[in-house]
């Protein structure tokens, strides 16, 4: 008797929708939450997409069981109870103007954090969501390339094809092909525009960039070619910050990553990796351009607005640890700046938020690809922590999750091809396509095969 294959359709209940879909409308509001380009103006809009995505993915789960990773429930438990507080201490400040925001920046958070944690509890559509930020940020440092050099042809400025609100800081110029950026800067005699990509500014998007370098591992995108794309985008931004917080790391994450077993070689590399610290560090501070010292010089003031909202975050610990109202103009800039705004409490609730998932992820030593999280945990810790605001940046908290759910994925899972990019394109980003037929089917726990626009890309 010859059995036949039989495939499921959807229907109006349990429609069989594709991974992309959430995955893609999720992607989407990338530039419309913040700390995206327009965040300030579009996060309603981009929470209702990322609503939506968290609606599809529900729907999604009759055809397409989900696979909860237990460090993002974790991570969401504890980033609920920071925005809880931040609710409570409005209300303690007693500022009708500060609860009305500080609620509206619970609402659109939590609930954008709460629907992207329903889209990547399903495998498929964490890689497709991840690869798919992967790819956003290699086309925009091969735009910010393709723009540098038609400035060295056609000259400084040319080439503005239109005006988009930027942040806070108002309209700002977009560049051919599609670079938007709001200043110039010279480097090394040549002035290139001040990439702010889907940041709402430079920092963002540098810290962005360098999430992008170590979650491309964790996906299968594994070619040099996206390692050098990131790194322009990481170069168009001239972030100091962003570039001393990615060096450190990716310092730190080459010499002293745990690689298995005890070694001569591994105590070398070990003890290579404490002099390549130190020389990360030096780098930060002392690069020509994007080195801290180099900063003093072309941008001090900022540089003094952030350090005195700084020290005033360190007062705050003996001062005024539950916080109230900063009063430096950058109050909130950081971690250690919003003690003196949020409380010593939220600093600490947000600080466990970002550390503490990654003792609860699951080890597995057959994988040869794991450890991805937490580089990236420590570049979204760390730039919080010196330069930029944990308050309402949603898509951070979304990429913290994201991270964690790739550590869990599996070899094959990782290495699968996807039906939205051509495979040529897929070889130069790195996925292995040529593997055999049973190393590319799925393990035995996944869902089956899914049909045409069902993998990712």
């Amino acid at each position: 008797m010859t059995s036949t294959l039989v495939t499921q359709r959807g229907t109006a209940t349990t429609p069989r929708l594709p991974a992309a879909l959430p995955a893609g409308l999720l992607l989407a509001s990338l530039p419309l939450l913040r700390p995206g380009t327009f965040g300030e103006y579009t996060a309603l809009l981009g929470c209702g997409l990322a609503l939506a995505a968290g609606v599809i993915a529900m729907l999604r789960r009759e055809h397409a069981p989900a696979r909860p990773v237990r460090a993002v429930s974790v991570f969401l438990a504890l980033l609920v109870a920071a925005y809880v507080w931040v609710v409570l201490h409005s209300v303690w400040v007693d500022d009708l103007l500060r609860i009305r925001s500080q609620f509206q920046d619970f609402v659109l958070t939590v609930g954008s954090v709460v629907a992207a944690v329903l889209v990547i509890s399903d495998p498929r559509a964490r890689l497709a969501l991840s690869r798919g930020f992967v790819v956003l940020l290699c086309a925009i440092g091969a735009l910010w390339l393709v723009t540098v050099a038609w400035w060295a042809v056609a000259g400084i400025g040319t080439g503005q094809i239109a005006m988009v609100p930027v942040g806070t800081v108002g309209p700002q110029p977009v560049y051919l092909p599609f670079t938007i950026s709001y200043s110039t800067s010279s480097v090394f005699g040549m002035d290139v525009p001040r990439l702010t990509g889907v940041g709402r500014e430079s920092g963002w998007m540098a810290m962005f960039c360098a999430v992008g370098w170590f979650l491309s591992d964790a996906v299968g995108y594994r070619s040099r070619l996206v390692k050098v794309l990131l790194l322009c985008g990481l170069v168009g931004t001239l972030s100091t910050a962003g570039f001393g917080v990615f060096v450190v790391v990716l310092a730190i994450d080459v010499f002293l990553r745990p690689r298995g077993g005890i070694g001569l070689g591994g105590f070398l590399r070990q003890i290579a990796g404490l002099g390549a610290g130190l020389g990360a560090a030096w780098v930060a501070l002392y690069a020509p351009v994007f080195g801290l010292q180099a900063k003093q010089t072309s941008n001090e003031a900022s540089l003094d607005e952030r350090s005195d909202a700084t020290e005033e975050g360190l007062r705050a610990i003996t001062q005024k640890p539950f916080g109230g109202q900063g009063n430096e103009k950058q109050a909130g800039i950081n971690l250690i700046s919003d003690i003196a705004v949020n409380g010593l409490p939220f600093v600490l609730l947000v600080t466990a938020a970002l550390l503490v998932p990654l003792l609860f992820l699951r080890r597995d030593p057959a994988s040869s690809t794991r450890g991805r999280a937490a580089p990236v945990v420590f570049v979204v810790f760390a730039t919080l922590l010196a330069s930029q605001p944990a308050a309402a940046s949603t898509w951070v908290f979304v990429l913290v999750a994201l991270a964690l759910a790739c550590d869990e994925l599996t070899d094959a899972e990782r290495a699968a091809p996807g039906a939205l990019l051509p495979h040529r394109v897929q070889r130069w980003l790195g996925v292995p396509l040529d593997r055999s037929p049973s190393t590319r089917s799925l393990p035995s726990s996944s869902p089956p095969p899914p049909s045409e626009g069902e993998a990712s890309s």
